[in-house]
């Protein structure tokens, strides 16, 4: 399943710690594929500034608004957590290829489930969403990807 939703570009217009367009993504992706967050096996997200992935969380209703450090702070999203986020490092990791991200990050998630990640790998990763935007997240776009063998 895949969906695209757009936000307001001003940030004058609205509120930039929202991520409201990334949030309408999650929502009608994961209900597209008839799952809930609880069903990835992992996440790659456009970890592009700490502070966006914090608020990327919470956009995709990992935590409440306002708690986005807490998945951090509890180790929900670290390899072995709740939910791994970015186990491939993120986009710091191969450099933050701006105009390829999306491309690398479904690169990366599609190696997860055919179990070829190697030392990044997930074990047992099933299913995996992946999320990109562009812009101070006015263009957002998420993926959920399944293992299909």
């Amino acid at each position: 399943a895949r969906r695209q939703a757009n936000d307001i570009l001003p940030l004058s217009r609205r509120d930039p710690i929202a991520f409201e367009g990334a949030a309408r993504a999650w929502r009608e992706a994961l209900a597209d594929a008839g799952a809930t967050l609880d069903d990835l096996s992992l996440v790659e997200t456009h970890d592009c500034f700490t502070i966006a992935e914090l608020i990327e969380y919470e956009a995709m209703g990992l935590t409440p608004r306002g708690q986005g450090a807490r998945a951090l702070r509890e180790g929900w999203v670290q390899k072995g957590g709740r939910l791994p986020v970015n186990p491939s490092g993120g986009l710091k990791a191969k450099g933050h290829p701006v105009g390829a991200t999306g491309v690398s990050m479904h690169v990366m998630a599609c190696l997860q489930l055919a179990g070829e990640a190697q030392g990044m790998q997930v074990p047992g990763a099933a299913l995996a969403g992946v999320f990109n935007m562009g812009g101070a997240a006015v263009a957002n776009y998420v993926s959920i990807l399944e293992r299909v063998k």
